[in-house]
């Protein structure tokens, strides 16, 4: 019986744990602005390849002159593998035009959309978990 019920009980704990990453993801509608698309231009600083989500941290010049840094958020290292893209794709040091939606609170980040490589090479890059992306 004692050995029925803490079964029970892993049984539920590890159920539970592997699902936290489920209800742990965040809603691109309500984090990210989809009535204010911006296109950026922008040097690759680095490329991050985790899940669950890839990402990459480029460097932008304001009209100003001044450079800001951008974290843009793009869809799963394995989506984007199945696109052609790869993290050696865009190298360090590379110009890219991405089109994003930025973060609803201001801050330095985004949701891409559409990633273009120097060589005019484009790439679909947006999160395809399950908010939207007007399709043609």
């Amino acid at each position: 019986m004692k050995s029925s019920t803490a079964t029970t009980i892993l049984i539920t704990a590890l159920m539970v744990f592997a699902a936290t990453p489920l209800f742990a993801h965040h809603s691109v509608a309500k984090t990210f602005d989809s009535s204010r698309p911006i296109t950026m231009t922008g040097t690759v600083k680095e490329v991050r390849w985790l899940n669950p989500h890839a990402s990459m941290i480029i460097d932008v010049k304001g009209t100003d002159g001044k450079i800001s840094t951008w974290e843009v958020e793009m869809a799963a290292p394995n989506t984007l593998f199945r696109t052609g893209f790869r993290k050696e794709t865009a190298a360090l040091s590379s110009l890219v035009t991405m089109q994003v939606w930025p973060a609803r609170d201001g801050s330095r980040t985004a949701t891409g959309l559409l990633l273009t490589l120097a060589d005019g090479k484009q790439f679909d890059i947006h999160d395809s978990f399950g908010d939207f992306l007007p399709r043609k």
